[in-house]
């Protein structure tokens, strides 16, 4: 009779780590820093499979709600990977916009041709952007930006039942909203080195057409270059508090975009 009961209890908690599998995982996959293309996928398998073991005992999912067949599991499985990619989404917006204003200001500054290799994403972005993007990765990391995933992930178990998402027009003002302050903010970063070398090209063209003798071309670059650099350096003051200001709303966006889900 014991057998039995733990036998029971075993196939019951496997189905549960099943369900809440099924929900972790491509969220793990899908979120910013661990979800990067520079992390081993074994890496990210293992992180969600033990992140689902501490949750078995926590959140309340019933076995019933696991699938009995192929054509269910996959609506199952599909509704949950939209689950957890509209929440990464939400985040990978933010600190997409810093690739943006990386991007235009490396092309004002003339190194638009310059790039390195983005572990996060694994396509080429500019210098300046990937400066601001990693900046930004360690001001999420530091203000425990990760926990807002974990503990958005372990209640929506209760705003959200598994296999049940439910989209709605909110959702999509939700998305939509989100894009647009992708670029709103990308203004917002890019804006006192931008300002700055506006102003550097307005007094090149300037000398350009009152001292007709110097060679603009060759003394436009290096300046370019040196006022890029000495904005970036002297608005991270500046940049701290907003990306610091953006990662909190986005905190609060993101349980309002997962409970929206719920129905």
């Amino acid at each position: 009779m014991t057998d039995t009961a733990l036998l029971n209890w075993t196939l019951n908690n496997v189905l549960s780590l099943l369900v809440i599998m099924t929900r972790v995982g491509p969220l793990v996959f899908l979120m910013p820093i661990i979800g990067s293309t520079s992390v081993p996928t074994p890496v990210k398998a293992l992180f969600s499979l033990v992140l689902a073991l501490i949750l078995v005992p926590i959140v309340h999912v019933s076995p019933d709600t696991f699938p009995s067949s192929p054509f269910g599991y996959l609506v199952f499985v599909g509704s949950e990977i939209v689950f957890g990619a509209t929440l990464a989404f939400l985040v990978r917006m933010v600190l997409s916009a810093t690739d943006i204003a990386g991007q235009m200001v490396s092309i004002s500054m003339g190194m638009g041709m310059a790039g390195v290799m983005d572990p996060q994403s694994g396509t080429q972005v500019s210098l300046i952007g990937n400066l601001w993007n990693i900046i930004a990765i360690l001001i999420f990391l530091a203000i425990n930006g990760h926990h807002l995933f974990i503990r958005a992930l372990v209640e929506s178990f209760t705003w959200v039942q598994p296999g049940s998402i439910h989209i709605a027009d909110a959702t999509f003002r939700g998305i939509v909203s989100a894009v647009q302050h992708m670029f709103v903010l990308a203004i917002q970063i890019m804006a006192p080195a931008a300002v700055a070398l506006f102003f550097g090209h307005v007094a090149m063209g300037i000398i350009a057409k009152t001292v007709p003798q110097m060679p603009v071309i060759i003394v436009a670059m290096p300046m370019n270059i040196a006022i890029g650099f000495i904005c970036v350096g002297l608005s991270m003051s500046y940049f701290l508090p907003l990306m610091i200001k953006n990662f909190d709303k986005m905190g609060v966006e993101l349980f309002q975009l997962a409970k929206g889900m719920g129905g």
